[in-house]
């Protein structure tokens, strides 16, 4: 979601921002995989994302994408609802800081909040987010996530991402208190579009997901593409 993931915290030395504006993109995924786990049921999602930046450094926005449950022969959407503040720092870091609503259609019980915060360079960035109530469980949760971007060239970026999700209280029965995943990915802009192959791996399906999404266990891995069309 909004620029880019930002990051986690450190550092000092407010610098200005610049005008407001409103962005956005819609997008197609083979596979909608979110922390590890497939939220598509394995099958192809189509995303929409919108973002309102405001002058001072607030901003909100929001994102939808198709969700199923496995084994349900219905699906419905994922919606996001975020909200919160960045500040580029002197040291050229971006400090943000926020809250986001998950809400889902057709699974009601899962709607959950997080509070997160993050600290992002230009190719490294470090994210923390909490919810008091994870998806409905009564459970508090802290999802720790790594994300790195790299050039390759004048055409191709490589993307890295890896995540570790943790009951800090009222992990449900059968499920693991602290599960890892991670991903990596290769980009290239054309046609108007931003394109990406990206290799997918989780451990256990994210613990409380699994019971949760409907999600098998064991580790799983999985190959995603996507097309993203920004505007």
């Amino acid at each position: 979601m909004r620029r880019a993931w930002p990051f986690l915290l450190l550092c000092c030395g407010p610098v200005q921002h610049a005008g407001a504006q409103l962005s956005g993109s819609v997008a197609l995924v083979s596979d909608y995989v979110y922390r590890g786990v497939s939220l598509s049921d394995g099958a192809p999602a189509p995303q929409l994302n919108l973002n309102y930046d405001g002058a001072e450094g607030w901003y909100v926005g929001g994102f939808a994408s198709r969700f199923k449950l496995q084994d349900d022969t219905r699906s419905g959407v994922q919606h996001i609802a975020y909200a919160g503040y960045a500040q580029r720092l002197g040291s050229g870091l971006t400090l943000d800081g926020g809250v986001s609503r998950y809400g889902y259609t057709r699974a009601s019980g899962l709607n959950f909040n997080e509070l997160y915060a993050s600290l992002a360079g230009d190719k490294l960035g470090a994210r923390i987010s909490y919810s008091p109530d994870y998806l409905g469980q009564r459970a508090r949760t802290a999802y720790l996530e790594l994300n790195a971007n790299y050039a390759l060239g004048a055409s191709y970026n490589l993307y890295l991402h890896a995540g570790s999700f943790n009951y800090l209280s009222g992990a449900p029965l059968y499920s693991r208190s602290h599960t890892l995943d991670g991903r990596m990915g290769l980009g290239t802009a054309w046609a108007g579009l931003r394109w990406q192959v990206a290799w997918a791996v989780s451990e256990g399906r994210r613990g409380g997901y699994a019971p949760a999404y409907g999600a098998s266990p064991g580790s799983h891995s999985s190959l995603i593409l996507s097309a993203t069309r920004p505007f």
